[in-house]
């Protein structure tokens, strides 16, 4: 009697997890995955002390690494300013990181499937060696009790959105690199990844108001060449866009959140 009544109080006391956290099984296993600190022991792992963000892991993966960055930024954040920054305002990414070439946002609405509401983005991004180009959907959790949202994103594909979308989706994709300045890379190409996985995580901080957790993996396929499979997992193109993403989300959250401040009432 008293270990199912422990067991009870665990099971309430425990953070509560989606059904699904994607359409994909191997992003929604990721998600899953990323959560739990057993996924991350033997993970290459730096901590820092006078950055924005306090940690950045690599953990093997068969397709490369598994990259993570999370850190607190420099201010007090209000966790509904960072959780907005991440699920609706990415469009804004260029102005705030070099790397983002262009970023357009597609649509948005309700998924049933994952059972949370979704922004769905088109992403052109310098990779230094190359560009790659993405539509990726982000889904945004309902916070829970423990004062954790997560967003989960993934790779958008045909099924997911319907013949019709799908083709006005691959026109504003087909129209934004066209019109894009493409001169900055080694070998000037646009590679298309075979699977995008991750998520944010907006959680209460420890020396901060509230503290971001970014995991993300992208991974090329065969058809994509080796330039892409190779060039997209050398560690440090890794850290150097985990880098680059968290520091332009914090400036983004700052303008936000200076923004909010400055509104009355």
């Amino acid at each position: 009697m008293r270990a199912a009544l422990l067991l009870m109080i665990a099971s309430l006391a425990a953070p509560a997890r989606a059904s699904t956290y994607a359409h994909d099984p191997t992003a929604d296993q990721i998600v899953r995955s990323a959560q739990e600190d057993s996924f991350w022991l033997g993970a290459w792992t730096k901590g820092y002390t006078d950055a924005l963000w306090d940690e950045i892991r690599l953990k093997d993966d068969p397709g490369g690494y598994v990259p993570m960055i999370t850190g607190e930024g420099d201010r007090d954040f209000d966790h509904d300013v960072v959780a907005d920054i991440v699920f609706s305002k990415m469009s804004l990414l260029p102005k705030y990181m070099d790397g983002a070439v262009a970023v357009v946002s597609l649509g948005s609405g309700h998924d049933a499937k994952v059972g949370a509401d979704y922004v769905d983005t088109f992403y052109l991004l310098d990779l230094t060696v190359f560009y790659v180009a993405f539509t990726q959907r982000v889904y945004r959790l309902p916070q829970d009790a423990a004062g954790v949202t997560v967003m989960p994103f993934e790779l958008i594909t045909e099924p997911m959105v319907g013949a019709a979308t799908w083709s006005r989706y691959q026109s504003v994709a087909k129209q934004t690199i066209e019109g894009a300045d493409l001169r900055s890379t080694m070998f000037n190409s646009v590679v298309t990844p075979s699977a995008v996985h991750g998520m944010f995580e907006v959680s209460p901080g420890t020396t901060k108001k509230t503290r971001v957790t970014m995991v993300t993996r992208i991974t090329f396929g065969d058809d994509a060449g080796w330039i892409a499979r190779m060039g997209s997992q050398l560690p440090s193109v890794l850290k150097a866009g985990l880098k680059s993403g968290f520091q332009a989300c914090v400036a983004m959250a700052t303008v936000e959140q200076n923004k909010r401040a400055a509104q009355p009432g």
